[in-house]
């Protein structure tokens, strides 16, 4: 069983311009991404109550053309550092055209670690995951600024689909589709070297991972 002392409460100091120390404020209230196919990912800006995140009846998703919910089969906290991220397996997806279409969360209930109700939070996405959306503006966002045409640390670009597929300075490329653990995405996993420097927050590294691993990197 987690202990409330698990998560981390409140601001997070890390880099900013690759070197200088800033303050990273939470995330929006609630941010939403697909994981896969069949699966939403869910981000609080709070940590959150096990017992409470991962009960399906507090969630909602629904196509923006379909106003019926999706049944939930599962919601598991897939954040073990900072407990704000819940993965919503949703299998009647399967069965239908949900790639690259308008969707929404709607959340209800939720507790955080230290029993605050979170209320009602809505957050609309797009379906699928892809360089175009949302991943070019991701990196762009995170990590261009040290790997990009004004600087290239380790000879390393992360400003087009082609740099990330790059070594910098290792002959291995940084991107290998379908490979979760290849080093693009080890270097921003929580607690690495990248996650910090750049700023991202849990759900970011979701969709890094889940963009590479579920989806096969696809442009």
């Amino acid at each position: 069983m987690r202990r409330p002392g698990a998560f981390a409460i409140g601001l997070l100091v890390v880099a900013a311009g690759c070197h200088a120390a800033r303050v990273l404020a939470p995330p929006p209230p609630l941010r939403a991404a697909s994981a896969a196919a069949y699966a939403v990912d869910v981000e609080f800006a709070e940590p959150l109550d096990p017992g409470t995140a991962e009960d399906p009846a507090r969630y909602r998703v629904a196509l923006a053309s379909d106003s019926v919910a999706s049944p939930i089969q599962t919601a598991t906290l897939v954040d073990t550092t900072y407990g704000r991220v819940v993965e919503l397996v949703i299998p009647a997806w399967l069965s239908v055209n949900t790639d690259s279409v308008d969707a929404e969360v709607e959340t209800n209930g939720v507790l955080t670690v230290d029993g605050r109700e979170t209320g009602r939070r809505i957050a609309q996405f797009r379906t699928g995951l892809s360089y175009a959306e949302p991943v070019r503006a991701l990196v762009d966002a995170h990590c261009s600024g040290c790997h990009g045409p004004a600087r290239a640390d380790g000879n390393y670009r992360t400003d087009s689909y082609a740099g990330l597929e790059g070594g910098g300075t290792n002959a291995t490329p940084n991107l290998i589709p379908g490979d979760p653990n290849c080093l693009l995405v080890r270097k921003c996993k929580p607690r690495n070297s990248m996650f910090d420097l750049g700023g991202l927050s849990d759900l970011d590294y979701e969709i890094l991972k889940n963009w590479v691993e579920s989806y096969s990197a696809r442009p």
